[in-house]
């Protein structure tokens, strides 16, 4: 025999015993092979319904898959279940048997849900706004109790009790599945609000308030049905019908005559259709992946009121894309239309309310017909999320910590289209806002984000600011 064909039987047989030894310690090696799920075992779900789980889960017993889809799933699935907030930690270990053959261990940690939250907070659009004058007088006390997966099954139940200078009692009920398939949900909610003090005009890129004495300028009572379809696991179908009835101090008319409709007080249906598609990797402070939402809304359908008549449509498109090890891009495109060209005060939105606004003014409103904005942030990771165990903490719903620290650069950018800017005194439409700055974020368990930042805008003003969730 040559020393080339010894050489290939060496070879030959030393590629079997790999093969043999591979095969007897039943691990998960490169290969073309499929694997079939035969099992999938849960831990650690002391509270939540194991369907609950499985749903989430890319992977069902019998599934064949090769090697890459297995790991790709896999990854896929932690992610699912982490972006429903649940858990602290989620591991999924593969374990091979009877060669091609492979069960699933999912662990999970619960979390804590019974958060009765004490509220303390401003009667102002944002923590900034409240900032400029400390005014103590416009804080609002109460209790905000939220139950999340109440009764293991991932639904989520929020009451709300609050006195003070606004006074809220408003009860929400999300219910995910209701069919076998856990693909159509429900949410009820039903609230209602009294106010004080109620803005009526805006006097350059500041809200103007009316204040009726001891009296209520504004009561608003409102109810919301909405259906849910997730036929798998990014998509979110919603529709929503909702009924107002909104109640306002006669003299808001008189000060704005623009303020409402003929009469201060009506009644109105809603229709909303709402898309999301969430492909992030964690949701609260995302890192990678994309989110689109598109949502319409027409405001009065005819019924209770013929007046009421107005259509919203906007759309947001997020990206985030890791760089180079520690560093990271995102950016965010939203855009809001309304297109009726009469607008009653009450019903005008713009940069400064959910979800339009950029970063460094905050302290401004800005209103208009069609909005455009971007966001960007470079980051770099000063601590990557790290992963800790206290133990001197005894329950695992809060000895699993982790944090994460990212310093980042950003710019901001918003163009506002009005008819008539000059009539409310407003020197912020039909021109391009910027804003531009350096912040620091702090990320750590249960989904808390902290943003501290500094930033200029096209003004060139200077604000700090603090912020509680993710920039983009």
């Amino acid at each position: 025999m040559s020393d080339r064909r010894l050489h290939i039987l060496l070879a030959f047989i030393m590629l079997l015993a790999v093969t043999q030894h591979v095969y007897a310690q039943y691990t998960l090696t490169k290969s073309d092979t499929t694997f079939v799920i035969d099992h999938i075992f849960i831990s650690g779900n002391k509270h939540t319904k194991s369907n609950i789980i499985l749903r989430e889960i890319e992977l069902k017993k019998g599934d064949t898959v090769y090697l890459h889809q297995l790991l790709y799933k896999i990854k896929k699935s932690r992610q699912n279940l982490i972006n429903r907030s649940l858990f602290n930690t989620v591991d999924i270990t593969p374990k091979r048997h009877d060669y091609n053959k492979v069960d699933l261990y999912v662990t999970v940690t619960e979390r804590w849900y019974v958060w009765p939250i004490p509220i303390f907070t401003y009667a102002d659009r944002n923590l900034s706004v409240w900032w400029e004058k400390r005014a103590f007088s416009r804080l609002n006390y109460g209790v905000d109790l939220t139950v999340y997966n109440f009764r293991g099954r991932m639904e989520k139940l929020n009451v709300i009790l609050q006195e003070g200078y606004d006074k809220s009692v408003q009860f929400d009920w999300l219910k995910p599945y209701i069919n076998k398939k856990q693909t159509w949900g429900i949410k009820l909610f039903a609230g209602v609000t009294f106010n004080h003090e109620t803005d009526y005009n805006l006097k350059g890129n500041r809200l103007v308030f009316f204040q009726d004495g001891k009296s209520y300028s504004k009561k608003w009572y409102s109810g919301k049905l909405s259906a849910i379809y997730r036929p798998k696991y990014y998509f979110i179908h919603k529709i929503t019908l909702s009924f107002d009835h909104r109640d306002y101090a006669d003299t808001l008319l008189k000060l704005n005559p623009h303020f409402a409709y003929s009469q201060p007080r009506f009644s109105y249906l809603s229709l909303e259709y709402n898309f999301k598609y969430d492909f992030r990797d964690y949701a609260p402070y995302p890192l990678k992946g994309f989110y689109l939402e598109a949502d319409a809304k027409q405001y009065g359908l005819g019924i209770f009121s013929r007046e009421v008549n107005l259509f919203r449509f906007y759309l947001i498109f997020d990206q985030y894309i890791p760089l180079h090890k520690r560093w990271y891009f995102a950016y965010s495109v939203k855009t809001q239309f309304i297109p009726n060209k009469y607008q009653p005060y009450f019903f005008q939105n713009g940069l400064g309310y959910k979800p339009m606004g950029i970063r460094g003014y905050q302290l401004y409103v800005v209103r208009g017909n069609w909005i455009g904005q971007f966001r960007t942030n470079i980051k770099f990771a000063i601590v990557p999320k790290k992963s800790f165990i206290l133990p001197y903490i005894k329950t695992e719903k809060f000895n699993r910590f982790f944090f994460g620290l990212y310093a980042n650069v950003f710019f901001d950018g918003a163009y506002l289209t009005s008819h008539d800017p000059e009539k409310n005194e407003s020197f912020l439409n039909n021109k391009f806002l910027y804003g531009t700055g350096v912040g620091l974020d702090f990320v750590t368990f249960y989904d808390i984000v902290v943003r501290a930042e500094y930033v200029i805008n096209r003004n060139e003003q200077h604000h700090f600011f603090i912020s509680f969730v993710a920039p983009i």
